[in-house]
This record gives C-alpha cells, structure tokens and sequence, in this order.
C-alpha cells in the first residue's frame, strides 16, 4: 500500500453520497487549500470532459498535483482547512460509511513502510505525523479508536498533499477498491467518531470544572447549533442533470424558449428552472429520456395540462436537441481536423471525374437571414463557432499545397438551390425543408467520399452554407 492522493481519493470515492461524482468529490477537495484552483480555463470547450480526465489522472495515479495546490497547502492553516472540510467535504460523503473510511486509512497507513525507490525513499516511518490538523503520527495512529471524522480527513489531507508524490502510488492503486474499504465493515465497533458522545463530555467536563449555568448552556447551545448545521438538507434536483439538460438546450426553456442559463459549480441558471418528467404512459418511469428542463413559474406549470401530442412535440424536441448535442460532441476531439482534410482531399481527387463546375461564393452572409429551421440554426451556428476558421484556413492551406479550389462545391450548392425552386418548401410530407435540404447535401457529399466520415461532411456543408446565400429569403433564386 502507498498513501497518496491518488489512494486517498480512491478511499473516498466508493463512499460518496447519491449524486456526487469523482471530479466533484476531487475538486472540493482540492479547494480546501486552493480555492481558486481550476482544472479548466474560461471559456475552454469540453470543460467537463477535462474536469473528468485530470479527476481520473490523478485517481489512478497518472499525474501529480500542481505546484498550484501543493503550494498553498504548505502554507494552509491546519483549523481552517478542518472548517472547510466540516462545511463542504463531509456533505459529499456517505455518512454511514464514515468508520469504514477511517479504518482503511488507518490500514493503508499503517501498511505503507519506507522503501528505497532509486534515490528517493517513499513510506511513512513510525515517527511521521500523518494526520497534520492534531499533529498525530503513525505509531499513535495505529493505536488510536477515537475520531473527529473532519478533522481526521482533514489532517491525513494536508499530510498527503504535503508529503507526497501521487505517481508513488500507481503500482498499488489498483488494490484500493470498493471491495477494500467495505471489507472494514466487520470492524466499525473499533471506532468511536466523537460527535456520538459529545454532549455527555460537555455535561462530564463542565460538572467536572464547576462552570456556570451560563457557561454550560453555552457550551450546549453550541452543540446544538453544531448538530443542526449537519441535518441533511432538503432534496435537491439531480444538478448534474439539469446541467446536461440546459447544455444539451443552448441554456434555453424548452418550451418557451427563454434564456435560463447553464448552473456551473458554485453558480445557479440566471432564471428558476426546475426537471420535469414527460410521461407518455402512466406507470412510466423518470429518467433521462423524459426529462426536461422548464421555467418553473411559467412553463412547469403547464405540463399537467398538455395534450398527448404537445408532450410528444416536446420530447421529440429535446430528443433533437440532444442529438445536436452529441454531434457538437463528436467534432470536439483533436483528430476531427483530419477528417475534415481527409474529405476535402477526396473531393479534390474526384473533382475532374465528377465534373465539379466552378462558381463564385458570395461573402458571409449572417446566419440567421438564411436558415429559419431553430434546429439546423442551432446546429450550424454551433458547429461553426467551433470549426468555421479551421475549414476555412484548412482550404487555404490546400490551395498552396494541392491546388485545391473551395469554388467546386458550386454543383453541390446548385443543387440546393434546384431543390428550393422546386417548390420543396410546398410539400406536406417534409416538415423542415431546409434542413432536408441540408441533410441531402451531406448525403451526396458523404456518397462522393466513398461513405466515409460524414461529421466531417456535415461539417463542410455547414461551412458552404455559412458562405453563401443558401436560405437566405431575401436571395433571388434564378
């Protein structure tokens, strides 16, 4: 065994309470000493797949903490860091199994002896103080039945963000599983947490030291305080769902359309927002797939007395939102910017057999002229606030390298525009015809490419559409 933080987190992590997750879980912790510590910068994309991947580096040992939180902690105040802990770590944690987390520290402690690793020596000696917040060692530990559950935390904390290296711990951290800290269960008779017994010490020490009935009703009313702040609180909406909700929704109420905002951490949306639950059937049950985020005073309201259709628009609206969602999703990873070169090179190659012929494309024209469908807006607005500029200087750099001309996609346009004089737009049976239009594009696009890739083909189209007049009303189609 190797305490570090790695290990420490990983105790902690089986015993979290309904609704939390690891990043949540390992960034409290973290604030403790570094309140402004961030694994994110503002405004980054996939902040909270970030947020999960350096949360997860760091369970498993992969990386170190950053000199940006072993620093403070050197200088952190061991009271006030057992204060936070109080008020903003135990809350995340399961409070049944708060005997089971002290023996398994106390079992990894006691299991981790000094051993020579190159010229660095890693263990804990006998002599060590390994909880920082009491000053208490290893030897003392060991023997030691008696917990402040905070301040134990707290202390074991400090001594592990200030005395040792987290990748020390990857050769063992496999063993620190749920398994591990439960297996303690058969032995939660060995610990006393002092809150059980605190008001009879109160009523021993001040019988014991003569105090005044004002000093002793003080000392009871502080426990009593003390005991109120650690009732739980009333249940809360699962926030990490209402995230996903509001994210998935560009911030916005689902039915009326108004701006709620997304609920980061430490932050709630800008308007009351609440989850409601579609329920097509009776006896179905909540879950993601019914669930949707509404203003509470006005939209909320109104479910009860939707009609089966109007529940049904609504979630076929969330679904696509959704939807819109997990493509922004896709085009976020870093190899994306090869797939869009890869199909623009294949459109180059082909472009002589297929008989591509060239045209003008007209300057940007603002998006909102051009498509009125909210779901492809949204879609191509989104997608080209991230990908716009690297299609763009994609092509330029093509042009020098391979000659190739962003005028050939002229047939494909035309083609959307043969549609829209078609009377397209007239047909019943297609309820958004711009984004049928759309969606034909990528088709033929994808089929040109041999099938391959069509998020990158997305991708281009929302690119030719941002550049030219397709969907503009105002564009005379001749």
């Amino acid at each position: 065994m190797r305490l570090c933080f790695g290990s420490y987190l990983a105790i902690l992590v089986p015993c979290k309470a309904v609704n939390i997750d690891n990043k949540q879980l390992c960034e409290a912790l973290l604030h403790s000493v570094a309140p402004n510590y961030e694994f994110t910068f503002s405004g980054q994309e996939n902040a909270d797949r970030v947020r999960e991947d350096a949360t997860s580096k760091l369970l498993r040992c992969e990386q170190n903490l950053s000199k940006d939180i072993t620093g403070p902690a050197r200088n952190a105040v061991p009271q006030e860091v057992a204060s936070y802990f109080k008020n903003n770590v135990i809350n995340l944690l399961d409070s049944n199994l708060s005997k089971q987390i002290i023996l398994a520290l106390k079992d990894m402690i006691g299991n981790d002896f000094p051993e020579k690793d190159g010229k660095k020596i890693h263990g804990i000696y006998d002599d060590t103080k390994v909880e920082l917040v009491n000053g208490i060692t290893k030897k003392e530990l060991a023997s030691q039945t008696e917990f402040c559950f905070h301040s134990f935390l707290a202390g074991v904390f400090l001594y592990v963000v200030t005395n040792t290296t987290n990748r020390s711990g990857k050769k063992t951290i496999r063993s620190v599983t749920q398994e591990y800290v439960l297996s303690f269960t058969s032995r939660i008779e060995e610990i006393t947490l002092l809150e059980d017994n605190v008001s009879d010490r109160i009523c021993t020490y001040d019988y014991r030291n003569g105090k005044t009935d004002t000093e002793f009703a003080e000392g009871v009313a502080e426990y009593v305080i003390d005991k109120i702040k650690q009732l739980p609180q009333p249940s809360k909406q699962d926030d990490s769902l209402l995230v996903t909700l509001l994210s998935e929704a560009n911030g916005k109420c689902l039915y009326c359309g108004g701006y709620l905002g997304i609920p980061k951490r430490g932050k709630i949306p800008v308007k009351n927002c609440e989850i409601v639950y579609l329920k097509q059937l009776p006896d179905e049950a909540d879950s993601y797939e019914n669930a949707v985020a509404l203003c509470t005073n006005e939209c909320a309201p109104l479910v009860p007395a939707m009609s089966s259709d109007e529940i049904a628009e609504l979630l076929e609206k969330k679904h696509r939102c959704a939807d819109i969602q997990a493509f922004l999703d896709r085009i976020s990873g870093i190899k994306f910017q090869d797939e869009i070169e890869t199909v623009l090179r294949e459109v180059h190659k082909t472009k002589n057999a297929q008989g591509l012929e060239p045209t003008d494309i007209k300057d940007l024209v603002e998006i909102d002229r051009k498509i009125h469908e909210p779901f492809l807006k949204d879609k191509i607005n989104a997608s080209m606030a991230r990908l716009y500029k690297t299609v763009k200087n994609t092509c330029s750099r093509l042009e020098q390298e391979i000659g190739f001309d962003t005028n050939m996609f002229g047939e494909l346009m035309k083609s959307a525009y043969k549609l829209l004089e078609s009377g397209i737009q007239q047909k019943s049976d297609i309820i958004d015809p711009q984004e049928y239009i759309a969606d034909l594009l990528v088709e033929k696009l994808f089929s040109q490419v041999g099938q391959r890739h069509r998020d990158a083909c997305e991708i281009i189209v929302g690119y030719l559409v941002k550049r030219c007049d397709l969907f503009n009303e105002n564009t005379k189609q001749s």
